[in-house]
């Protein structure tokens, strides 16, 4: 990948050479937009499997919403929800991050670790986002009973095997991407920038659940 690869070559670039992706990705004068494309990516699938689960009758079970909307009616309200929540979780998690390592010598700016952390949070999300876009299609469709496969992932199954299967890739993958593109921004050493992927990844969960469930 040159410094003027295209925006399609940086994402598939980071899922089979994500050191060097990010290597790249930083020194290019177009990060900043690339950032908030990556991070749209992930935003409007995610619209998409709420629109799917409403209209499939799906609802919250086990995991209850923080915030206080009826269970009933929570995904559609997710479809509004989504998109902003994404891009708040990103940029306040990218903010931590670039405050926070600073105690470490982080050399790179904000654009940096925005751009870095805008293609994990792209690659990473497909940890769950495929078995989410898949089975609320199915559930939309009528081809399954979303309330029955919440049930299902929730109880000894063979469902619930495969999103623990899911979340745990989702977790690995997240810090590993964001350990990278931190160590790719900053140059940070390793073990700093794990340090710091691992807070970047709580700051985003922790933001991205106040509005998703």
């Amino acid at each position: 990948m040159t410094n003027q690869a295209s925006f399609f070559a940086c994402y598939a670039g980071a899922f089979i050479r994500p050191k060097r992706t990010f290597d790249k990705l930083v020194t290019d004068p177009r990060r900043t937009r690339f950032g908030i494309l990556f991070v749209t990516i992930p935003a409007v699938l995610y619209i998409f499997v709420y629109i799917f689960l409403n209209h499939g009758g799906g609802a919250p079970s086990v995991f209850t919403p923080w915030l206080n909307i009826p269970k009933e009616v929570y995904y559609f309200y997710n479809c509004f929800l989504t998109a902003p929540s994404f891009y708040m979780s990103w940029i306040l998690s990218a903010g931590v991050v670039q405050l926070l390592s600073r105690a470490f010598k982080g050399k790179g700016s904000f654009e940096d670790t925005l751009a870095v952390m805008g293609l994990g949070i792209a690659v990473a999300m497909w940890g769950t986002m495929l078995h989410d876009l898949v089975m609320s299609f199915l559930g939309a469709i009528r081809v399954i009973s979303l309330a029955q496969h919440e049930i299902d992932m929730n109880s000894p199954t063979v469902w619930r095997t495969l999103i623990w299967t899911c979340m745990i890739i989702y977790l690995a993958w997240f810090i590993v991407m964001f350990s990278k593109g931190i160590e790719a921004a900053q140059k940070v050493k390793r073990v700093h920038a794990v340090f710091l992927g691992i807070i970047g990844f709580v700051v985003f969960q922790l933001v991205f659940l106040i509005f998703n469930r």
